[in-house]
């Protein structure tokens, strides 16, 4: 039976843990899937691989300008450890497996620590609510993605120092000070931002959290200790000889880093209003759970447990630990605060290149576990409409409209529940409450099927659905006797039935991935779905992809092309230089600039930086196609500038007749065609010049 105190934060049988770790893993491969080779990682996995491989990308701009400033030098020290021996795909998914379990285990311990009455209960809750929630995701950071990841790594370290000192901030200062700077070495800029917060909580909780916290003197001993363990991970990330901002003004540098380069990470006034008002949806749902609005009986209840199992009693309302998170909480809100000040009103480049907003999503997490709190007490002791609660709150957090009205509706009901308590018994119509909160979903629901693309209003009526549902198995009288006579044929014929349906999906997906590709079998659109839903193997999934491995197997190694600017994973699977790619940025003055050129030109758009950036704000995607507009001769003149002996493009339509032809005269020779993209040849400087 799982306990609240950290001494047995395990069930009594230590393997049930790691059935339990299974089968949440597999579920969410089944359910969210396994995207490697994709996203951040196709233009960051070149960079492994030069360091495995010297010979690879020679003349690389991208990959050699980050020879001058790589943040990610840690990281790639850590995955080649891991991929060296292993291989690139199981090394991965062993990273992968590794961020996962340290989260679920960081997230179950600082659950069970803030809300010790509710034992392992609320733990799971909160690593599901973490692992499942998309609303609310300002600055474009998830708190869990599919994928391994350098920040979800460092976050999942953060988590567990976090949990570490929540528990108990006066005991074993090192061990989070050496785990925050594991997760400095991985990713520098989320490492001293954690760093930044904790030893702000540190001195905070000296002062108002004595003993436990210990004195000032303690509290200074901590920020010693996290300062000498940033070091090493700052220092490995420094630039080598040259400054960031380089010759570069203040102004040009905003304009080609923040404006251009990542302004769906940096900038907070291009974050969409849905997705501010779910977010803020985060901390006033945590603020409805710490002030024990809405819950009535079930908070006063809660607390009595608590003081039963143990917990610290400092304060008659909060134990030690909830009290510390919330301090932690607070924190990171004022950092926010200060940060967007600096960011929207001073255009501090300093302040904004560290995208403190990466804080923002520590701040939803923190919020969660607070909030799975109330989740467990609305299913404990709420009844029917408690069932509702609870599961139309947790649908909610899966998009940005429906968590907003899920939060008004609770809003409302806490509201006039305290208004009640606060008149202590006197007259006052019990059905209000519910009329009110029925009534403003509704209301919520009316807009959603009008207004929000996502259809939320679907989800919070199978939500609705669900939550009847499991109030009324929840009533059954002989609940607690089945569960306590079932468990060891539960153990014994249902668990092992559990975890082969949660990994029938990533099982499957390893068989299709297996498959040889020239196999009939491996174009059936089972198999094909399969690997697009866990690509737990190097297996082309799209026309560029499958180009990229034609290109590898009949170019040269030291063959540069030139593509369109959108696509992330050409390089990566082709295993050739890239000219340029819009992702795939340098960090500092000198590639920047080298990079906006090539931008420049592969979009025809030669005005001024300014003018660059406003066009591209406007509608990147469309201003990025502009490539595909180009006709062969601007293409073929402009691998010669930028050293490329290949294209990339558009595939030839038949009617567009022999000039796009293989054996054509033209400056581009066709190699091969896949899909809808195509390689070309550029042909002899002379012969372009005279088709010229």
């Amino acid at each position: 039976m799982l306990r609240g105190d950290d001494s047995a934060p395990v069930a009594a049988r230590p393997w049930r843990r790691w059935v339990v770790d299974a089968l949440i893993l597999g579920l969410y491969l089944t359910l969210r899937g396994y995207h490697s080779f994709d996203g951040d990682q196709a233009y960051r996995l070149p960079l492994l691989l030069r360091r495995q491989d010297p010979s690879l990308y020679a003349g690389d701009p991208f990959v050699e300008a980050l020879e001058a400033f790589n943040p990610h030098r840690g990281w790639l020290i850590v995955m080649d450890a891991v991929t060296r021996p292993l291989g690139l795909a199981p090394g991965l998914f062993v990273l992968f497996v590794l961020t996962f379990l340290v989260t679920c285990r960081a997230v179950d311990r600082l659950a069970r620590a803030v809300w010790p009455e509710f034992a392992g209960r609320v733990g799971w809750v909160a690593v599901g609510l973490i692992l499942a929630a998309k609303a609310g995701n300002i600055g474009t950071h998830h708190l869990f993605e599919a994928m391994v990841l350098d920040r979800l790594f460092a976050s999942a370290l953060g988590w567990q120092a976090l949990a570490e000192v929540v528990w108990n901030p006066g005991k074993e200062l090192w061990r989070p000070a050496v785990i925050l700077g594991l997760a400095t070495w991985v990713h520098p800029s989320m490492g001293l931002q954690l760093a930044m917060v904790l030893g702000s909580s540190w001195v905070i909780w000296s002062i108002v959290d004595q003993p436990k916290a210990g004195r000032p003197g303690k509290a200074m001993l901590s920020l010693a200790w996290l300062a000498l363990a940033v070091l090493p991970g700052l220092a490995i990330n420094l630039p080598r000889g040259a400054t960031l901002l380089g010759s570069l003004s203040h102004e040009e540098f905003w304009l080609l880093s923040v404006e251009l380069q990542n302004p769906q990470h940096m900038l907070p006034h291009l974050w969409r209003m849905p997705q501010w008002l779910s977010w803020t949806c985060y901390v006033v749902l945590a603020a409805l759970q710490l002030a024990g609005w809405g819950l009535g009986h079930v908070s006063r209840t809660s607390r009595a447990a608590g003081a039963a199992a143990g917990a610290e009693e400092t304060s008659p309302t909060w134990p030690p630990a909830r009290r510390r998170l919330a301090i932690v909480l607070a924190i990171i809100l004022a950092g926010l605060g200060v940060a967007w000040f600096a960011i929207e009103v001073l255009h501090q480049v300093q302040v904004t290149i560290v995208q403190p907003f990466r804080m923002a999503t520590l701040a939803r997490g923190i919020a969660l576990i607070l909030i799975a709190g109330r989740l467990v007490a609305l299913c404990r002791s709420g009844g029917l409409m408690g069932w509702w609660r609870a599961t139309l709150l947790a649908m909610g957090f899966l998009g940005d409209w429906r968590l907003v009205i899920v939060t008004i509706a609770e809003l409302s009901i806490s509201a006039l529940q305290a208004i009640r308590l606060a008149r202590a018994g006197r007259a006052w119509p019990r059905g209000l409450e519910v009329a009110v909160f029925w009534g403003v979903l509704a209301v919520g629901l009316n807009f959603l099927g009008h207004h929000d693309t996502e259809s939320g209003h679907l989800p919070l009526l199978v939500a609705l659905g669900i939550g009847l549902l499991l109030g009324f198995w929840s009533r059954q009288p002989r609940r607690e006797r089945s569960v306590r006579v079932g468990g060891r044929l539960g153990a014994s014929l249902g668990v092992p039935a559990a975890l082969a349906a949660a990994w029938l999906v990533p099982l499957g997906a390893l068989g299709a991935a297996a498959m040889p590709g020239d196999h009939p079998a491996a174009r059936h659109v089972l198999v094909r779905s399969l690997v697009d839903r866990c690509r737990l193997a190097a297996v082309p999934l799209d026309d560029l992809e499958r180009l990229a491995l034609w290109c590898r197997a009949h170019t040269p190694t030291t063959a540069r092309f030139i593509g369109p600017p959108g696509p992330k994973t050409f390089r990566l699977w082709s295993r050739r230089s890239l000219a340029f790619n819009r992702a795939a940025s340098p960090y500092h003055a000198a590639g920047l600039v080298d990079w906006f050129h090539r931008f420049q030109e592969h979009v025809d758009f030669h005005g001024s930086p300014a003018e660059f950036v406003r066009a591209y704000l406007v509608d990147r995607h469309r201003f990025e196609a502009r490539y595909q507009a180009l006709s062969d001769d601007q293409r073929a003149a402009m691998a010669l500038r930028q050293g490329a002996a290949y294209v990339v493009a558009d595939a030839p339509v038949v009617h567009d007749g022999p000039a796009n032809s293989a054996g054509s005269v033209g400056p581009l020779e066709l190699l091969h065609v896949e899909g809808r993209y195509a390689v070309y040849r550029v042909r002899a400087v002379e012969l372009v010049q005279r088709h010229r």
